[in-house]
């Protein structure tokens, strides 16, 4: 374990934290392979019982970050629909973001899952934590990471949260945010807009593959030929796939069309699929071909509505 600048110890156990936020939400970290990730611990001042936890992965980029891109998101979602509940938190910014370690543009998929699983093992040592009870929620890409991490991990998991998560792969996805430019921007029929978008993708692989400059093409070539159909079809644990009717990342049909070919007999009884209405990739109110900003957006309160249910029914299952 690396020194650490502030070290305390809680509850006589040899966690390693950083310096309390309050008593109730602490900076962290941890250790996956060999680098140290960083993130925030909330957790319940006093409670009877073990708590179930939840551990969100942020989406793409290096600007993804728990505590700046999310904050509102993760406020409207996750804290404040269990404020008062006795839930824990544990949000971490992913390597290369933040005070983490590491190099996000050179973390392909399956290592995402595995600090995802590392953070698991994290919240097992917390003594507070029910350890048979530990979530794993996820937007966009994170999405496609909590598919990996409850294929993969199971051991760590008890189920998941899939928010815009793509059920189809990498190329598909870009093909998809190609053609809702070409809708929106250009003011193309959807067939015409598709023919260009996979056209613009085949180019753009090529040239990232041979020349991969900046940061996201870098990340691009790592990840280009990622496909969740493998993982999807291993996993055995809950899983809630949301959806929205106006994501121009992530077409809700295409999903469900995938799914439908995964699956063809019919989807697992341990998936929930819920696809919101009017909503957009962040899950507010809005238009496919919204131009305004989108700090002006809502939220959905019932998308939120949904996944609380959801895991609430969770927590309170047996296993």
């Amino acid at each position: 374990m690396k020194n650490l600048a502030v070290v305390l110890l809680l509850f006589s156990i040899g966690m390693k934290f950083c310096h309390a936020v309050s008593t109730d939400s602490l900076s962290v970290e941890f250790e996956s392979d060999d680098v140290l990730l960083k993130g925030n611990l909330i957790i319940p001042e006093a409670v009877n019982s073990k708590v179930p936890a939840i551990i969100f992965l942020v989406g793409s980029g290096g600007n993804s970050s728990y505590s700046t891109d999310y904050k509102r998101f993760l406020d409207f979602f996750l804290l404040r629909p269990f404020e008062g509940e006795d839930v824990a938190f544990l949000f971490f910014d992913k390597r290369g973001v933040g005070e983490s370690e590491g190099v996000w543009y050179k973390t392909d998929f399956e290592l995402r899952a595995k600090d995802a699983a590392n953070a698991a093992k994290f919240l097992r040592s917390v003594p507070q934590v029910n350890q048979e009870k530990i979530y794993v929620v996820g937007h966009s890409q994170g999405g496609w990471i909590v598919q990996i991490c409850l294929a993969k991990y199971p051991e760590y998991f008890a189920g998941g949260v899939s928010m815009a998560g793509p059920t189809f792969d990498v190329k598909t996805q870009l093909i998809n945010d190609y053609q809702s430019s070409f809708i929106c921007n250009a003011g193309m029929e959807p067939e015409e807009a598709l023919r260009k978008a996979k056209r613009r993708v085949n180019r753009d692989l090529t040239v990232i593959s041979l020349f991969p400059m900046q940061q996201e093409w870098k990340q691009l070539k790592i990840i280009r030929k990622f496909d969740p159909a493998k993982y999807l079809l291993t996993i055995k644990k809950p899983l809630l796939l949301l959806f929205a009717e106006n994501d121009r990342l992530v077409n809700p049909e295409w999903s469900l069309q995938k799914l439908d070919s995964i699956f063809p007999t019919g989807h697992p009884d341990h998936f929930s699929i819920y696809v919101a209405k009017g909503e957009n990739h962040s899950f507010q109110t809005s238009p496919l071909c919204y131009t305004g900003a989108w700090t002006d957006l809502n939220y959905s309160e019932t998308t939120r509505e949904e996944m609380k249910d959801w895991l609430g029914r969770e927590f309170q299952s047996c296993k």
